[in-house]
């Protein structure tokens, strides 16, 4: 195999003579329809970027006949760019790479406006789910977008989270004569149309205010919610990563896994609740909280089949079915995961604690008695919350 370069090009900006180089040196050039327009002219062999399955055929059958081979890419190839493809899927040593600059380095050159504490997320070709968690705390954020998520789409999602308070720019065809630049308030996006060819940026207006979750405004049946003090302690059970995925197993009214969405914003959180209208709280919930979770009506083991396999598990409820939920929960647990059962009866306890012991898992327990100080006529007292049995299973 000969050498893979990967150059960048931008519009309306002369081609950097080392990109130059490698194209008039190249067998086969790789590029997108719109930059063809910005590449010298050359006797390679053109061929366009359509598919990815099929440029990832293409370039494994041309790298075979030996050839030097050049991919032109957009701005800055390695920021949600191809080449994040070939770096990880090819040698370094095979690669050479030539970076012009990114559409939001010229994005923030045209505002004015600095880099610094900048979120940038791709949208393009990517689910909006989850975009809520991602942007709730930032104060500057990127979005590279596409035909499906428009900057209409994204407006109107984010305000079904309740994130309106944001300026946003929609900066299109950038580089191009027809280059244009708008500023909305969010709810004003709504309905819009753009050029395919955008990016928007967002600045939050105000401060950033961080709310974590309090009993009092979460919708719930009955008092039957996990309380903050032990929620706080179940969820730092989980020992959660950025990114991992997560069941909330009996989930309630969501608290936990709206909880844990916070804390890891760029995980797959599902919550799973048997009963229909604690679904509907828990929608309700996480919307309040704007964060964006995956809610399952059904019954556990049976509503868990086709969902990811977890890094960590939280259960909750189980309706007299413990047993059986940890057996399937620890086979689906990937090696390392965690798993955290908060119990407050001895029959639930002893089910867990013998399926622990027959297996030989390895656990933990915590004993954990919360007392709130609570007035009574003139005087003040402690009352006590429902004693709970925290069990912890880290898979080998």
């Amino acid at each position: 195999m000969k050498r893979i370069n990967i150059v960048g090009v931008f519009p309306g900006r002369p081609i950097n003579p080392e990109a130059e180089k490698c194209i008039m040196e190249s067998q086969v050039i790789f590029s997108g329809r719109r930059n063809l327009e910005l590449i010298p002219q050359t006797p390679a062999q053109i061929f366009n970027i359509g598919s990815m399955k099929q440029f990832t055929g293409d370039l494994a059958n041309t790298l075979a006949d030996n050839k030097t081979v050049t991919v032109v890419a957009s701005g800055d190839p390695l920021f949600f760019g191809i080449g994040k493809y070939i770096t990880e899927h090819y040698d370094s040593g095979d690669i050479y790479i030539v970076p012009e600059v990114s559409s939001l380095q010229v994005a923030l050159s045209r505002l004015g406006m600095d880099a610094s504490h900048m979120v940038a997320i791709s949208l393009h070709g990517r689910e909006i789910k989850g975009l809520a968690q991602k942007i709730r705390n930032k104060r500057k954020i990127a979005i590279f977008t596409d035909g499906n998520n428009t900057p209409s789409r994204i407006a109107e999602y984010m305000t079904s989270f309740g994130l309106v308070d944001y300026s946003s720019y929609v900066l299109e065809r950038l580089g191009y004569k027809d280059e244009s630049i708008s500023k909305y308030k969010i709810k004003e996006l709504i309905g819009k149309e753009f050029n395919d060819l955008n990016i928007m940026i967002l600045i939050k207006d105000g401060n950033v205010k961080i709310s974590l979750l309090d009993d009092g405004v979460l919708l719930r049946k009955n008092n039957n919610i996990t309380k903050k003090e032990i929620r706080e302690i179940s969820v730092s059970e989980l020992d959660l990563n950025n990114g991992d995925t997560m069941w909330d197993v009996g989930s309630g009214s969501g608290s936990v896994a709206i909880y844990a969405s916070l804390i890891n914003p760029d995980g797959n959180i599902f919550a799973i609740e048997k009963d229909k209208a604690l679904c509907n709280f828990i929608d309700e919930n996480m919307r309040k909280f704007s964060t964006d979770i995956n809610i399952i009506n059904g019954e556990a083991p049976e509503a868990l089949d086709g969902i990811p396999d977890p890094e960590a598990v939280f259960i909750g409820g189980s309706s007299g079915n413990i047993k059986n939920i940890v057996k399937y929960c620890y086979v689906r647990l990937k090696d390392g995961g965690r798993m955290v059962a908060n119990i407050t009866t001895m029959e639930n306890f002893y089910a867990m604690m013998n399926y622990i012991k027959e297996n030989n898992l390895q656990f933990d327990v915590k004993q954990v008695n919360i007392s709130r100080l609570k007035p009574v006529s003139v005087y003040t007292r402690f009352e006590p919350l429902d004693q709970i049995y925290i069990v912890k299973v880290v898979k080998k």
